[in-house]
C-alpha cells in the first residue's frame, strides 16, 4: 500500500535564554549546515510591547510622509511615461484637433534600460568574482581561480534560468522602473517549495502513488511596487533608515499557506482575519488596472490584509540586534518577530536609483526630468498638424442669402455646388514657411531633451588596443571606448551596474546560507568546489568588485587585449627561462648572480602588476614566482631547472655566457631580435 512519506521537520533550535546582560547575539547556523532557519526572539513581554509601539509609530510617520508621493506623484509619473494625453479629446483650437503625445519619456526609458541590459546580459559571465587574498603558491592560486570560475558559471546559469533566480526578467523591470520613477526596489527572499508529486499508480493496491518533493530551495528575487516600500525619505540609503518595511497584500489563502508552513502562528492570524483592510485591490492599483482595461471586483471573497514586513535594529542590554517583524497595522497585531536571518544582517531589499548625484532616499526619473520637454514637444507637433489641416482645408464663405444651400453642406472632390459666382468663396489660411519653422523647433526641443537626459548615440567609441608590425602594443582604440564612458550615459549605466553587483552579491550570500541542493552538477560545476567557493564568499575572501563603466565593460575589447597579452606572457616566460638557465651556470660570478636574481624578481613583480592592470586576479597562476634557494637573495648551487645550453659556459654561444645573459634580459624587455635573439656587447 502506497503512502506519502512525511516531510522531515527541520531541526528545532534550542530555546534562547531570557535577555540578560550576559546575553550574546544568536549565531545563525547557515555557515555550518546551510539550512534556512527562523529564530524567534525571546525578549520579555515588556520589551516586546515596547518594540511593537516603536515600530507602529515609525510606520505611521513614514506613511504620512510618503502619502502624497505614493498617491499622486508616482501615478502621475507613470502616466507621463506611458504617453497618455491629459484629455481624451481636445476641443481647442477646434473640435477633434490633434491630440498626440510624443513618446519622448518612454523612448528615453527604453533606450537607457536596453543599454544597461546589454552591458550586463549580452556577455558572459554577468558577474566577475575576484579572490582578494594573496595565494601561498601557484597551485593555491589556480585553485582559487577555479572557485571563482565555478561561482561565475553557477551565477550565470541561475540568473538566466526561469526556475531559479530569473534575473533577466526581474532586472528588466527593475531598471525600466527606476528610469521611469527614479527609484525602484527588488527583494531577495528565501523560498522552500515542497509539493506532492505524482509518481505512478499501484494497480494491486489501487492507490495513486505520490511523494513529497522539494520543488525549489534557494533565494527568489521579486520586483516590488514603489508604493509598497516605506522608509525614512531624508536619509540617502535604506541601511540608514531606522525602519524599512514592505507591505505584503495577502488574501485568506496566503494566510492558510503561511500557517501550514509554520510561518505565522494560528492564534495571531485569527486576530486579524475578521478585520480585512479592503475588498479587492487598493485605489492606486484599481486606477492602474482600469487604464489597462481590467475591471476590479469588490467581492467579499477578494478580501485583502496589509501585513508590514519590517526590518530594523533594536538595542537591548547593550547588545544591538537586527530584527524582522511581520505586523498588521490596523489591529496592532505582531504576527511574528525573529532575528534577521540574512547573512551579515543584510537588508534583503535592494534599491536602484537613477540619479545618485541627488541627496535623499528617492531619485528623480525621466518622467520628472523630461515632463515639460515632452509636453512642449507634443504641443509644437500638434500645432503643426492643426496648421497643416487648416492649410489644406482652409475656410469657406457662403452668401447667407442663398436659400438653396443647406447648413450641413460639405465640399469634397467632385461635389456639385448650387450657387452663383460670388456666393461661395474659399479662403486659404496658414503660412507655408511656418511648417519649416515648427520642424526646426521640434528638432531643437528633442536635442535639448536628449542633452538633459544624457542619453546620446548608442555607439560613441569603438576599437580596441592593437599591435604594430614589431609587436608593440597601442591603446588608442581603448582610449576611445573609455571616452564614451566619460559621459552622462556612462554615469547612468554605472549607477545601475552598482545596484546589479549588490543584488548578485546578496543572491550569492543567500545561496551560501541555504545551499545549492546539488545544482552545481546540473550546470557543469563541481559541487565540492562550488561549496568551497560559497564558504569563501561568506567569509569575504571572494568578492565582486564594483567599478565604474570602462573599456573593460566591453567584453569584445577585453578578448582582443587578452590575445595581445598572450604573446607578451609567452615572451616573459621565455625570458625568465633563459635568465634562470644563465644563473645556474657555474661560470657566472656570484655578484652577477645576485644581481640577475634581483632582476628576475623585479621583472616578475612588474608583470604581476601588468596582469592586475588587465584585471587578472591571482597573477601567480599565470606568471609563477621562481624559487632562488636562499632567502637572503644569494643563489644556491641548485638554482635553475634548465640545463646549460650546448657550447659550454662562458663562450658566448649559449645562454650561459654574458652574451646569453644580455640576450635573456633583452628578450624580457622586448628588445633585440626576440627572447633568444642575438645581443650586441
Amino acid at each position: 500500500m502506497s503512502t506519502m512519506p512525511p516531510i522531515p521537520e527541520p531541526a528545532v533550535p534550542k530555546a534562547l535564554p531570557l535577555p540578560s546582560k550576559d546575553l550574546t547575539p544568536t549565531k545563525i547556523s547557515f555557515r555550518r549546515s546551510r539550512s534556512f532557519e527562523l529564530h524567534d526572539t525571546k525578549f520579555s513581554a515588556e520589551v516586546q510591547e515596547g518594540i511593537r509601539k516603536w515600530v507602529h509609530e515609525k510606520i505611521r510617520v513614514y506613511k504620512k510622509q510618503l502619502e502624497r508621493l505614493n498617491k499622486h506623484e508616482i501615478p502621475r509619473y507613470r502616466d507621463i511615461a506611458d504617453g497618455q494625453p491629459k484629455e481624451r479629446e481636445k476641443s481647442f483650437p477646434f473640435a477633434g484637433c490633434s491630440n498626440l503625445v510624443v513618446q519622448l519619456v518612454g523612448q528615453t526609458i527604453d533606450d537607457i534600460a536596453a543599454r544597461v541590459m546589454a552591458i550586463v546580459y549580452l556577455t558572459s559571465p554577468i558577474a566577475i568574482y575576484r579572490w582578494l587574498e594573496k595565494a601561498a603558491d601557484a597551485k593555491a592560486a589556480q585553485h582559487n581561480l577555479d572557485k571563482c570560475r565555478a561561482l561565475e558559471t553557477f551565477t550565470d546559469y541561475t540568473a538566466y534560468e526561469p526556475t531559479e533566480l530569473d534575473l533577466y526578467r526581474v532586472e528588466n523591470i527593475w531598471f525600466a522602473d527606476s528610469s521611469r520613477l527614479g527609484t525602484a526596489f527588488v527583494k531577495v527572499r528565501p523560498e522552500v517549495k515542497i509539493e506532492a508529486e505524482y509518481v505512478g499508480y499501484d494497480a494491486d493496491a489501487r492507490k495513486t502513488e505520490m511523494k513529497e518533493t522539494v520543488m525549489y530551495r534557494g533565494p527568489k528575487v521579486v520586483n516590488l511596487e514603489h508604493e509598497d516600500v516605506g522608509c525614512d525619505p531624508k536619509v540617502d540609503t535604506l541601511d540608514e533608515s531606522k525602519v524599512v518595511y514592505h507591505v505584503l497584500s495577502l488574501d485568506r489563502r496566503d494566510f492558510v499557506e503561511r500557517v501550514a508552513d509554520k510561518m505565522y502562528p494560528q492564534e495571531e492570524v485569527n486576530k486579524i482575519l475578521s478585520h480585512p483592510d479592503r475588498y479587492g485591490a487598493s485605489e492606486i492599483k484599481k486606477r492602474a488596472q482600469q487604464k489597462e482595461g481590467i475591471d476590479s471586483a469588490d467581492e467579499t471573497s477578494m478580501a485583502e490584509w496589509d501585513v508590514y514586513e519590517c526590518y530594523f535594529s533594536w538595542f537591548h542590554n547593550d547588545v544591538k540586534y537586527r530584527l524582522i517583524m511581520w505586523y498588521h497595522f490596523e489591529t496592532k497585531t505582531v504576527l511574528r518577530l525573529v532575528f534577521n536571518f540574512i547573512p551579515y544582517n543584510q537588508l534583503p531589499i535592494v534599491k536602484t536609483k537613477l540619479s545618485n548625484d541627488r541627496k535623499g532616499q528617492f531619485g528623480k526619473g525621466y518622467a520628472w526630468m523630461l515632463d515639460h520637454y515632452q509636453e512642449e514637444l507634443s504641443t509644437t507637433k500638434n500645432q503643426r498638424h492643426d496648421a497643416t489641416a487648416f492649410g489644406i482645408l482652409g475656410m469657406n464663405r457662403i452668401d447667407p442669402s442663398n436659400k438653396n444651400i443647406d447648413r450641413n453642406f460639405q465640399v469634397y472632390p467632385g461635389a456639385a455646388a448650387p450657387f452663383r459666382a460670388g456666393e461661395f468663396e474659399h479662403i486659404s489660411i496658414g503660412e507655408p514657411n511656418m511648417s519649416s519653422v515648427s520642424i526646426e523647433n521640434e528638432q531643437m526641443i528633442q536635442r535639448q531633451a536628449q542633452d538633459r537626459a544624457g542619453v546620446g548615440p548608442a555607439v560613441a567609441g569603438m576599437g580596441a588596443g592593437s599591435a604594430d608590425k614589431k609587436g608593440r602594443f597601442g591603446s588608442m582604440g581603448t582610449v576611445a571606448v573609455m571616452q564614451d564612458a566619460n559621459s552622462r550615459v556612462g554615469h547612468r549605466t554605472s549607477d545601475f551596474r552598482h545596484s546589479h553587483v549588490r543584488l548578485v552579491s546578496l543572491d550569492t550570500d543567500m545561496y551560501g546560507a541555504m545551499g545549492t541542493g546539488g545544482k552545481g552538477a546540473l550546470f557543469g560545476v563541481d559541487d565540492r568546489i562550488l561549496e568551497e567557493a560559497l564558504s569563501d564568499f561568506l567569509e569575504r575572501r571572494i568578492r565582486i568588485p564594483i567599478r565604474a563603466s570602462s573599456a573593460a565593460a566591453n567584453r569584445e575589447v577585453r578578448k582582443q587585449n587578452m590575445l595581445l597579452l598572450n604573446a607578451t606572457l609567452r615572451q616573459h616566460h621565455m625570458g625568465m627561462s633563459n635568465l634562470l638557465q644563465a644563473i645556474s651556470s657555474a661560470a657566472i660570478p656570484e655578484q652577477f648572480k645576485e644581481y640577475f636574481i634581483a632582476v628576475a624578481r623585479g621583472q616578475n613583480a612588474f608583470f604581476w602588476q601588468v596582469l592586475r592592470e588587465f584585471e587578472f586576479d591571482q597573477p601567480e597562476a599565470y606568471a609563477p614566482e621562481p624559487k632562488f634557494g636562499d632567502e637572503d637573495g644569494k643563489a644556491s648551487p641548485s638554482v635553475g631547472a634548465v640545463a646549460p645550453a650546448a657550447g659550454g659556459p662562458g663562450d658566448g654561444s649559449g645562454s650561459s655566457g654574458p652574451a646569453g645573459l644580455l640576450a635573456a634580459l633583452g628578450g624580457m624587455a622586448g628588445a633585440g631580435g626576440g627572447p633568444t635573439g642575438p645581443a650586441r656587447t
